[in-house]
């Protein structure tokens, strides 16, 4: 492995809401992500206020996509060096007017949490691991790929088991990031040989020629002698396109698609 971050986040206490379904939390590594996503711990608080007279609701973990939505959280550094990949994003339901939207999977983990029978005594658990805690051993990773997520929910019988101001539910995280092969391209914009400073580079990137999940990478900026530079995934296939303006009206000026690492 090549680790290049190691980092925790935490959600605020979220409340919950009366709903059959509540998201939680989400892990979302971008399709144009650099690293794999390793989760290392998993787990989730529950602190209850009132004594609660229906069953209790279960909180589920699964893989999901289409996420969006909710509060982006701040991640903390094991390594204050170090960098996390910009498209690795985490999320976090907020009040109503921050709820988290994704389609889950299948189910990978369920976990009961704190059951309070009188409200006279406050009750803290342990966290409660959202998955196996063979996670944090080497060579049993939970692993995330660009593309690809995890949802946190709460999942209730009836709305009064996850009632309205009555649980204060924390989740936490702790992962790191593997990054992933890729090799340099690079170039130089010029017009009638002279180098451009500050064109703008189109830099696409995907599975195969035939355009198979391509996505837009990233857009460079030329700097002093018309030099750009990116990256494309090994194995994957990219595009460079230089943007310019004359009389008022953009074109696309001819670019060096499919580059490949032979």
């Amino acid at each position: 492995m090549a680790i290049s971050f190691r980092g925790m986040v935490r959600t605020y206490p979220i409340l919950g809401n009366n709903d059959l379904v509540q998201n939680l939390f989400t892990i979302g590594n971008g399709i144009a992500s650099r690293v794999n996503v390793i989760v290392r711990r998993l787990t989730v608080q529950n602190d209850a206020i009132v004594a609660l007279t229906a069953v209790m609701p279960l909180v589920k973990v699964s893989r999901a996509t289409a996420i969006s939505g909710g509060l982006i959280l701040d991640k903390g550094k094991f390594d204050t060096v170090q960098f996390s990949d910009e498209a690795v994003i985490f999320r976090a339901a907020m009040y109503e007017s921050a709820r988290i939207v994704a389609t889950p999977a299948d189910t990978l983990w369920q976990k009961f949490t704190t059951r309070l029978h009188t409200a006279v005594e406050q009750v803290i658990v342990d966290d409660a691991n959202l998955l196996t805690s063979l996670i944090e051993d080497d060579g049993k990773e939970f692993i995330l790929r660009p593309n690809e997520g995890l949802l946190v929910s709460v999942v209730a019988a009836i709305g009064t088991s996850n009632a309205a101001l009555t649980n204060n539910w924390l989740v936490q995280c702790i992962w790191s990031e593997d990054e992933i092969a890729t090799f340099n391209i690079s170039g130089v914009v010029t017009l009638n040989s002279v180098p451009v400073v500050g064109a703008k580079v189109i830099i696409v990137e995907a599975k195969d020629k035939s355009l198979t999940d391509a996505i837009l990478r990233e857009v460079k900026t030329t700097t002093g002698g018309g030099v750009w530079s990116s990256t494309i995934r090994t194995g994957w296939v990219g595009g460079a396109f230089v943007q310019y303006e004359t009389g008022g009206t953009l074109y696309t000026a001819p670019g060096s698609p499919f580059l490949e690492n032979v």
